[in-house]
């Protein structure tokens, strides 16, 4: 994630309060990430949860939670990639046994407040979809609310997957392409 992203998330934990935060794919953001929860609120109920498929660079993430004794605040899981049956032919996504097991050890029945999708890879041609089921997959687990950050949204592969959530869900994306490469999308609070 380019720093100007980075900055993006950052303001809206601060922002709107975020405490039930999911990253799909993992590294330094997560780390930077862990420090600011942990400086907002060091000894308050904050669930974070990274989803990373490498098992050598969760390992590495995990070490550097450790390192600066974050890896309490932030549960690391590994979640394999395999076939998904949405989207086309050879999309892969996280094993679902795994993201569901970390996700209701680590939440529960809470909702997430902020999704952070910056993986699974999606850098080729033949991966270009490769984040679309992160809408499908976590859509019931999302709070009224909650933001929805995409990665990465210069590239075609994303900007299609944006445009298919958009046309299948209650969101609108702001694009901050340009600057932070980064599109962030709010989930409609609940009318009272």
């Amino acid at each position: 994630m380019r720093p100007g992203g980075l900055v993006t998330v950052c303001n809206d934990i601060v922002l709107h309060n975020r405490h039930r935060v999911v990253e799909l794919g993992g590294g330094v953001s997560t780390v930077l990430l862990a420090r600011l929860l942990r400086q907002l609120w060091p000894t308050g109920d904050v669930r974070q949860v990274v989803v990373e498929h490498d098992p050598v660079w969760a390992g590495w993430v995990q070490s550097q939670l450790d390192r600066e004794e974050l890896g309490r605040r932030v549960a690391v899981v590994r979640a394999p990639l395999g076939p998904h049956p949405l989207g086309a032919s050879g999309l892969h996504w996280y094993d679902d046994i795994a993201l569901e097991d970390g996700l209701d050890r680590v939440l529960g029945g809470e909702l997430i407040d902020l999704l952070v999708v910056d993986g699974p890879p999606a850098d080729t041609s033949e991966k270009d979809l490769a984040r679309y089921p992160a809408l499908p997959v976590f859509a019931s687990r999302l709070a009224p609310g909650a933001t929805v950050v995409l990665d990465d949204v210069e590239r075609p592969g994303e900007q299609e997957v944006l445009r298919r959530w958009e046309d299948e869900y209650p969101l609108a994306f702001e694009r901050r392409s340009n600057t932070a490469g980064v599109a962030l999308g709010r989930v409609l609070a609940a009318e009272s």
